[in-house]
């Protein structure tokens, strides 16, 4: 009996030994590895399995595998330069997020920062990313304000509430948006016209500075914006984070909050913001209805199983804002007086009403995605969006409280994104899209629709692929896009027009990355873009804001006593309007040695067809006379260079220079074109106390900057000519403007951020001189100035489990 017990424990063992020969140790460990407060990845840190000598670092991405493992359960440990060792148990078949906190040393020449990762496509495009830390800090500006500080960058603006983003001279619909990965489908055309988007709510924003069409879109002409919301992150420990502040210029004050949590499978966020700001002041007095009420609200929720990442998000935003009264005339003689006088009228005492003019918008945004790992380098993505956009907009008349705008916005945007293995070295994304708009008029305004009903549907499919070798990077990309219009409107006389029309388009881009060494960077891109002219552009009529504006298809000339007959509306077969068409050719030298980082960009981008509104007279109207402007349409050329340099002086000291330079011609009359950005130079000087007196941190940033006059403008035609009818303009007349462009000006930001223990708080005034200038590319220059000078105030409470 024992022997044959013994027989049997000798060929159990037996038997193991084999089949623990022939299947190995099969258990794995994944994740990404991330910086704590950043929520970046990093790269390049080294993960090993306790108990065992089986390590490996992270990717560019964070990123990291181990295979062969003999047990599904282990105690990884992590370590990077700049960041305190994490200890953390894993278990196998599980991804995971491992963040690692910042350890703070004294080392001299070390600059460590995570970078946002580049999306496929847009990798040999230049671009910038502004972080957190630099939107919290002054929650109640626009989109536009928050990129304006970047070199390249500016705004074009209605007044003190209404700014859209400027990216080398372009704006409108040729900057994509995409919010939260889809296009943010709102009212964009005309300057009128400002994105909704809660800056409070965003984690990050990049902006491409390239032609991304082929990626994003044709509305990606000029470049694109990418507002990111809070990451879901699995195993997340629990935070929350509220705010609030006050400011001085327009007695504004605003409260934010966010929550969020992450487990193994579950992550979701909240957050909220409410804002309000009453009249603003100019230096010398108070800006009569440029107040802004602003709510939002978001949320997000993910569940992770296996390899299927399952995510829901939704944001709204209510804004009711307010357009400087002064800007509206009801005589000949007040129109003069308006673009002469030094001080607008009226110049009420300060008031948090908000009245006729103004704008009123609703943004619902919701949004499902599916992600599937189907393998280790394989990925499927299905995004599907809707989105609804109410606008009103209200005029000084006689019927006051209807609206003279009145429009829905339904945007449907459904993708599906393939990104693929390597295959024999190329690494890219394959994708298709279905974008759909409907645009209408609600009855009721008791005028004529400025922008006709339509109907816009694009299908598009795309592809980008990269090489790499060795130091080389190459990236490529290809997009096709079928887009059809259905547009439904009015005539003068109130008859029914209809138009139907189609277009075609390919798009391609070229790049290439040179990385000369781990301090220096090299990337060039050439792309090429298109973009349909918006309804605005082909079919506006009437009012809009202080002016009256004609779309291409909406006049024509007239051998009469008046320069345009807008009695008719002509089909889109019949004129010779054509798309916008751009190459833009971008190159961008990066280096970072001896505490000096140097970055210079240099374009070129001609666009064929380039659209834009000019001004053609002064025009009755019900309420009196006003500017009137037609939309044109030339050949344009913009050349120009963006230049920065950060100096780190000492451990603690730190200095950013920066110069903006473009150059901007209608090559097919060879004369300047109008509202382009000056040049525009400043320098942002910082001192990191770090800890001091019972503060755990304390930094002051004090940022002269000087704007230059626009030394391109056009000619100038006295408003005084136009009304007496002394200057005659038609529309092949030389571009001109209404006043000379503004004096050069310039302003002087300091501010003072500090912490203690959860707490931070911020001291900031902006033009802390008290300037008195006029920004050339602010609309409502011709009526008043900018708004003077402003400290805000601002403190935040974060809570975080870890």
């Amino acid at each position: 009996m024992k022997l044959k017990l013994l027989l049997a424990s000798f060929f159990i063992t037996y038997v193991v030994s084999i089949n623990g020969q022939d299947r190995p140790c099969s258990f794995s460990a994944s994740g990404q590895v991330l910086d704590v407060d950043t929520e970046e990845p990093v790269p390049n840190a080294v993960v090993k399995v306790e108990g065992t000598k089986k390590y490996t670092t992270t990717d560019s991405k964070g990123y990291f595998e181990i295979n062969g493992l003999c047990s599904k359960q282990n105690t990884l440990i992590i370590s990077c330069i700049g960041y305190a060792d994490s200890t953390k148990d894993h278990e196998h078949d599980s991804a995971m997020h491992f963040y690692l906190t910042e350890e703070v040393t004294d080392l001299e020449e070390v600059i460590i920062q995570a970078k946002r990762n580049k999306e496929e496509g847009t990798e040999t495009i230049a671009q910038v990313t502004v972080g957190k830390a630099e939107i919290v800090s002054n929650p109640t500006r626009s989109l536009a304000a928050v990129l304006a500080k970047e070199q390249g960058l500016t705004f074009i603006s209605t007044g003190n509430n209404v700014q859209l983003p400027v990216i080398h001279g372009l704006f409108g619909n040729r900057i994509l948006i995409l919010n939260n990965g889809v296009k943010h489908g709102f009212q964009n055309w005309g300057t009128d016209h400002a994105p909704e988007i809660d800056i409070a709510s965003a984690n990050s924003i990049t902006v491409i500075k390239g032609a991304a069409g082929v990626r994003y879109g044709p509305e990606a002409l000029g470049g694109a914006i990418v507002v990111e919301s809070n990451p879901l992150l699995l195993n997340n420990p629990l935070y929350a984070n509220i705010g609030t502040g006050y400011q001085t210029n327009g007695r504004g004050y605003h409260t934010t909050f966010e929550i969020g949590h992450g487990t193994e499978k579950w992550s979701y966020y909240a957050n909220g913001n409410y804002t309000r700001i009453g009249d603003r002041k100019a230096p010398d007095y108070n800006l009569t209805n440029t107040g802004k009420e602003e709510s939002a609200f978001g949320l997000g929720v993910l569940y992770h199983k296996d390899e299927w990442d399952f995510k829901v998000q939704y944001s709204y935003i209510d804004q009711n804002l307010g357009v400087l009264r002064a800007s509206f005339v009801n005589s000949p003689e007040a129109l003069i007086q308006a673009f002469n006088a030094s001080t607008p009228e009226p110049a009420d005492p300060f008031s948090y009403d908000i009245t006729a003019p103004n704008q009123t918008t609703q943004h619902h945004l919701a949004k499902a995605e599916v992600n599937w790992w189907y393998s280790d380098t394989g990925k499927l993505t299905l995004i599907g969006g809707i989105q609804l956009n109410q606008r009103d907009e209200f005029d000084v008349r006689r019927n006051i409280e209807l609206p003279i705008i009145d429009l829905d916005l339904l945007t449907y945007d459904y993708q599906l994104a393939w990104k693929h293995p390597k295959w024999h070295g190329l690494d890219g994304l394959l994708g298709v899209q279905y974008f759909s708009q409907n645009n209408d008029n609600n009855p009721g305004t008791q005028t004529t629709p400025f922008i006709p009903n339509y109907n816009t549907d694009r299908f598009s499919a795309f592809g980008v692929e990269s090489i790499t070798f060795g130091k080389n990077t190459f990236e490529a990309g290809l997009r096709f896009d079928f887009e059809t219009n259905d547009v439904r409107g009015r005539e003068t006389n109130q008859d029914i027009f209809r138009d139907n029309y189609s277009f075609t388009n390919f798009t391609a881009s070229l790049g290439y990355v040179r990385r000369f060494s781990e301090n220096s960077v090299f990337r060039t891109n050439i792309g090429s873009a298109w973009r349909t002219p918006n309804v605005a552009e082909l079919f506006s009529f009437g009012q809009e804001g202080f002016r009256l504006i004609y779309g291409l298809l909406r006049f024509t000339d007239s051998d009469g006593d008046f320069p345009i007959d807008t009695s008719e509306v002509i089909a889109l077969d019949d004129s010779n309007v054509e798309p916008e068409r751009g190459f833009k050719f971008i190159n961008e030298f990066e280096t970072n040695k001896n505490g000096n980082s140097h970055k210079l960009t240099v374009y070129s981008h001609f666009i064929d067809n380039y659209i834009f509104d000019r001004p053609i007279t002064v025009s009755g109207s019900v309420r009196g006379p006003t500017t009137a402007f037609i939309y044109n349409q030339v050949d344009a050329l913009f050349l120009g260079a963006d230049y920065s340099w950060k100096r780190q002086w000492t451990n603690q000291i730190s200095g950013t220079f920066g110069i903006n330079y473009l150059w901007s011609r209608n090559i097919g009359e060879n004369e300047a074109l109008i509202n382009q950005p000056p040049i525009s130079t400043s320098y942002g000087l910082e001192w990191n106390q770090g800890k001091i007196w019972k503060f755990d941190s304390s930094k002051w940033t004090i940022r002269p900057s000087y704007t230059f006059r626009q030394f391109q403008a056009p000619r100038t035609v006295s408003i005084e000519s136009l009304v007496d009818g002394s200057e005659m303009i038609t529309s092949d007349s030389e571009i001109f403007d209404f006043t000379d462009a503004p004096e050069g000006y310039f302003l002087l930001d300091l501010s003072w951020t500090f912490g203690w223990k959860n707490l931070s708080a911020s001291v900031t005034a902006q033009n802390l001189l008290n300037s008195r200038y006029r920004d050339y590319l602010n609309e409502l220059r011709f009526f008043a100035d900018e708004p003077g000078r402003n400290i805000l105030f601002t403190l935040n409470y974060k809570f975080n489990s870890k």
